[in-house]
């Protein structure tokens, strides 16, 4: 008797400890952790440039996608976002820009990508990932599409807005500068890059540049703006346009020419949260200290 007993609890023991490793197993299985730290030590330094990704023109005009793939596996990292990001090593960030560029329509012959196919790629990654964009602005003076003048909230960008968003841990914040060149007519806008933003304090700003190799961007990361309280005309093809009011960029983190004048043209923020139908689909499990039945996963919104 008393061994069949001993063989009951036995068994029982057996069954719980089960039980217990098979839902522990599963929820590690279903989230990413959360890993603490800040938005500069979470943000990878991948250089646009890396020969191993063989990406096209040799990534001299993958400054967008690598800049907002650092700002999405930023996102995974901090908030265990699942199924964001394909992973966190360098392959998979590789694999990751990849795929970005060709949701940005990044094309080196006609000079890299422009604001206008990164909102309209950002929201469809987001989407193919079970996840939508809670926040997604623009200010720029470059046109967009119909279907994003809705998040295009203003031209010029300024100081405290960005700075607002750059000090929110889930929020993404990239930078567009355009490359002005001074002739006898007024500047001329050849070119431009994005970087990613990682803080901010005052006028200065902490960026992951991805033209920079990733040692340096861990040295060379300071980018201070300056308001231009001067005319500053441009030349273009329709006529003039003058950019008094807008931000010249300069620092360690941001190097270029000396006959060169850095203009902070744009600025896209965004943060993300998992898409209202995946969230129905979360399993849900019960909580025996509050009687609620809670998600067994959670996003951040």
């Amino acid at each position: 008797m008393k061994n069949s007993r001993l063989i009951r609890a036995l068994s029982a023991f057996v069954l719980t400890a089960t039980l217990v490793v098979g839902f522990s197993t599963g929820s590690s299985k279903a989230v990413l952790a959360q890993q603490a730290g800040s938005k500069d030590s979470l943000t990878p330094t991948f250089w646009q440039r890396d020969p191993e990704a063989n990406f096209e023109d040799e990534g001299r005009m993958h400054c967008a996608p690598t800049s907002v793939s650092d700002g999405l596996i930023y996102l995974a990292r901090a908030f265990g976002m699942k199924g964001l990001v394909p992973g966190f090593d360098h392959d998979h960030q590789i694999e990751l820009i990849q795929t970005l560029a060709e949701e940005f329509g990044t094309d080196p012959s006609i000079g890299g990508t422009n604001p206008d196919k990164i909102l309209t790629g950002l929201q469809s990654y987001a989407e193919s990932k079970g996840y939508e964009l809670s926040r997604i602005e623009l200010k720029s003076w470059r046109g967009v599409s119909n279907s994003n003048k809705q998040f295009k909230i203003g031209t010029r960008p300024d100081i405290a807005w960005v700075r607002s968003a750059v000090n929110r841990k889930d929020t993404v914040v990239i930078f567009n500068f355009g490359w002005y060149y001074e002739g006898e007519d007024g500047y001329t806008r050849k070119g431009g890059h994005w970087v990613n933003v990682v803080g901010a304090a005052g006028n200065d700003f902490i960026v992951h540049n991805p033209a920079l190799r990733s040692d340096k961007q861990s040295e060379q990361k300071t980018v201070e703006l300056t308001l231009l309280d001067d005319d500053f005309i441009v030349a273009k093809d329709s006529g003039e346009a003058n950019m008094k009011g807008y931000y010249e960029g300069n620092g360690l983190g941001l190097p270029h020419g000396e006959n060169v004048t850095a203009i902070l043209d744009g600025v896209i923020v965004f943060s993300l949260k998992k898409s209202e139908s995946e969230s129905r689909l979360i399993p849900r499990r019960y909580n025996s200290k509050s009687n609620w039945m809670v998600p067994s996963t959670l996003s951040i919104r």
